[in-house]
């Protein structure tokens, strides 16, 4: 067994020579083997053990030894204790919450060293097996990998048996957790009757999973890295990415393109699935140039036309309409928007730019005069030849994505529009001779 922990430990470059260790420690067989194989070929270790207060006296049990074999063997031990079960937030079981704390109990604990973890080539069969029930992609049936950022796991390429076998060559002895016998939880019911079943058929199953997960992962390596090259591709200054170079590459690169492109902008991982990667793909090909659809903790993904933005619903910010007084000079809306106003001197030159409107004043309502976002039936006539049009068509006419027709500023008064942001002014509030006013809306 300590020819196979050296040989993975090479292969996957996981520690270098007198590289400092922690090992997470629970006392049972495989945590044991890992120290005790680690502590035999040289590396400086150091191990951590956590009680879970789960399981009463076993639990206590547990602690105790680990004390006296690192004592024993003179390695330094780091022991806390959480209750576990007070821990349990809603939605989580007292499985995830428990590997969630050690995970991030082991990262404190290490303060920057490597930590190896003494998953086994068993323990890769099984979850692959729990992977490919549940409903897994290549990555899920890849197994759990060697090595993940600081985490390694040197055991893997070792089976159950060996490690057995190694401990009683050493008359080393460990504790047992009876709720590995427990068959409630799925993985002890495919440990105990389903890979006997393969170890029946193929005694060399776990080994050959193993190789199915490297060769996986190679796999994987090379899309991932084409995935990412899509994205940067597609990826616009303004923040968008275009459709274009995401509907061209192949399914299989445009997927992994995606769940990049969601977990890169804040969306864990875990709670991105198939479902919602088809939901982009049908998003990115749909012949509606302003479609949408809803993603997990509140992001949406909406198409612009020739480009996809992906937006988070909670930073929407609420446009109410704000009564506009003249002169005023106005920040709204959490600063996107300025709105300035004011009456022209009977002389004074109006320079006329770009969102600079300059409005007959007797055309105005100044008691309804108001900035606000468009509403349902509002109409505006830009020419003189032409006739009015609803916002909404004309918005579409000129491709203004959805997102940003509904955040655009709207100068109005109770007979109708006077202007909007980035489109114009109605026509009919044109200068007639009489007393003007400026209209001036800025965006941020």
């Amino acid at each position: 067994m300590l020819e196979t922990v050296k040989q993975s430990i090479e292969a996957y470059k996981m520690l270098q020579q007198d590289e400092s260790v922690l090992v997470a420690l629970s006392g049972g067989a495989d945590s044991v083997a890992l120290l005790r194989a680690l502590y035999e070929l040289g590396y400086p270790v150091r191990a951590f053990h956590l009680n879970h207060c789960l399981r009463g006296a076993e639990s206590e049990r547990d602690e105790a030894f680990c004390r006296t074999l690192c004592a024993r063997l003179g390695v330094e031990l780091t022991v806390e204790r959480v209750d576990v079960s007070a821990a349990v937030q809603q939605g989580s079981g007292v499985e995830e919450t428990a590997r969630h704390i050690r995970y991030a109990r082991l990262q404190e604990a290490a303060q920057g060293t490597k930590i190896a973890t003494a998953h086994t080539a068993d323990d890769n069969l099984e979850t692959v097996l729990f992977h490919l029930v549940r409903g897994t992609g290549p990555k899920g049936l890849a197994g759990i990998p060697p090595v993940r950022g600081q985490i390694i796991r040197p055991l893997l390429r070792v089976e159950r048996a060996q490690v057995e076998a190694y401990l009683a060559a050493l008359g080393q002895d460990y504790v047992t957790d009876s709720t590995n016998a427990d068959e409630t939880y799925t993985r002890n019911r495919i440990r105990h009757t389903v890979v006997p079943v393969l170890r029946a058929i193929q005694p060399s199953a776990a080994q050959a999973v193993a190789r199915l997960g490297n060769l996986l992962r190679q796999d994987e390596d090379c899309l991932g890295g084409l995935a990412q090259e899509c994205l940067a591709q597609a990826e616009r200054p303004d923040g968008t990415w275009g459709i274009a170079p995401l509907r061209q590459v192949h399914p299989a690169v445009r997927a992994r393109a995606l769940r990049r492109l969601l977990v890169q902008n804040g969306m864990p991982l875990r709670d991105v699935t198939a479902q919602h990667i088809s939901a982009l793909e049908r998003l990115l090909g749909s012949a509606n140039p302003s479609a949408c659809c809803a993603l997990p903790h509140g992001f949406i993904a909406q198409r612009e036309y020739n480009v996809l933005r992906l937006i988070h619903g909670e930073n929407q910010p609420e446009r109410p309409a704000v009564p506009l007084s003249v002169p005023s000079e106005q920040m709204l809306w959490d600063g996107s928007v300025r709105v300035s106003v004011h009456v022209l001197e009977k002389n004074e030159v109006f320079y006329k730019s770009f969102n600079t409107f300059c409005v007959d004043c007797g055309t105005i309502d100044f008691v309804s005069l108001c900035v606000r976002t468009r509403k349902a039936g509002d109409r505006i006539r830009l020419t003189e030849k032409g006739g009015s049009r609803t916002l909404k068509k004309l918005l579409i006419d000129r491709k203004v994505p959805r997102c940003k027709r509904d955040g655009l500023a709207v100068i109005a008064d109770k007979t109708g529009v006077i202007a909007v942001q980035d489109i114009g002014m109605d026509c009919s509030r044109s200068p007639q001779g009489g007393a003007r006013m400026q209209i001036k809306i800025e965006g941020y």
